[in-house]
């Protein structure tokens, strides 16, 4: 079975009169090394996974990833990550982590990263 390690990298804020507050959030990871890898599913919504399943769902199709980058609205968002091999077998879910982009925020201010293992 494979074990996944998540951390979450919240970076720049940017603002924006028509689009508002958004940060550009990157869940990182530590490559899985299993030979049959295929690649990595990331989830995330705005409730924890024991109140509600995730709303997205983003696969990764590359064996050698360890990063992915989104741009989100203001808010708390919840992610976890799993692995799959060729075969569609898929791990159990990381340790789940949070960020949240506030709308107090300066634009331009770095977030604070998140290391969840």
């Amino acid at each position: 079975m494979y074990k996944c390690t998540i951390f979450l990298l919240p970076l720049i804020l940017l603002a924006s009169a028509q689009v508002g507050w958004a940060a550009n959030v990157t869940p990182t990871w530590r490559a899985n090394s299993e030979p049959d890898l295929a690649g990595y599913k990331v989830y995330y919504g705005t409730q924890p996974r024991a109140q509600a399943p995730y709303s997205q769902i983003v696969l990764v199709n590359d064996r050698s990833a360890t990063s992915w980058s989104i741009i989100l609205s203001s808010g708390t968002y919840y992610f976890a990550l799993t692995a799959f091999d060729t075969s569609g077998n898929e791990s159990g879910f990381s340790t789940e982590v949070s960020a949240t982009v506030s709308a107090s925020d300066p634009p331009g201010r770095p977030g604070r990263p998140l290391l969840v293992q």
